[in-house]
């Protein structure tokens, strides 16, 4: 597909035909886990009394999981409402291999800088919204979900992250065609 006449494709990138990137992005996003966990937790106790909650009900991991779910969902709608914002007509879908879901524009050509908007938009509200959330006065149950879920956000954008630095490499006059798996960019020809 050419985006735009005067363009040519000068990357066809498929996060899902390396295995050995798969899992590397996986790994990654474990490391990131931890590290936003321990962010979320250590920004609710900022503005949450200590308390001693050492055992979870099972209605509390009953809401974690409701709100983990909740949170896959709305990561991808925020992936939607930016592909929106910037032309493109969503579509949402799961990808079995490698367990990823995705909101995709198919055959919508972003200018670089957009796609990076699109990309990044679920970890940046989703941050913000988890640590305005944690600021206000819960229960620690609520606390703990909300952080868990706020985590879970962070670590489902570690493919946002990877694919970005990819798109980073290219100058912000490309064109990006985003593919439920992966993109495509498209530069200008040199006449």
């Amino acid at each position: 597909m050419q985006p735009l006449d005067g363009y040519h494709e000068v990357l066809y990138w498929k996060i899902t035909d390396n295995l050995g990137r798969v899992l590397v992005i996986n790994l990654l996003g474990l490391f990131l886990l931890v590290l936003s966990m321990v962010g979320f937790r250590g920004w609710a106790a900022l503005w949450q009394p200590a308390r001693n909650a050492s055992t979870r009900s099972a209605l509390e991991l009953l809401w974690l999981i409701v709100g983990l779910l909740l949170t896959i969902v709305l990561h991808e709608l925020v992936h939607g409402l930016a592909i929106r914002l910037f032309g493109g007509k969503p579509t949402y879908g799961v990808i079995l291999k490698g367990l990823m879901f995705y909101a995709t524009a198919s055959g919508h050509a972003f200018r670089r800088d957009q796609y990076i908007g699109v990309a990044l938009a679920p970890l940046v509200l989703g941050s913000l919204a988890g640590a305005v959330l944690l600021m206000l006065p819960l229960s620690d149950a609520l606390a703990w979900i909300i952080s868990i879920c706020a985590a879970i956000n962070v670590t489902g954008a570690i493919g946002d992250l990877w694919i970005t630095a990819v798109v980073l490499r290219y100058p912000s006059t490309a064109y990006v065609v985003d593919e439920k798996d992966g993109m495509r960019i498209y530069l200008v020809e040199n006449r």
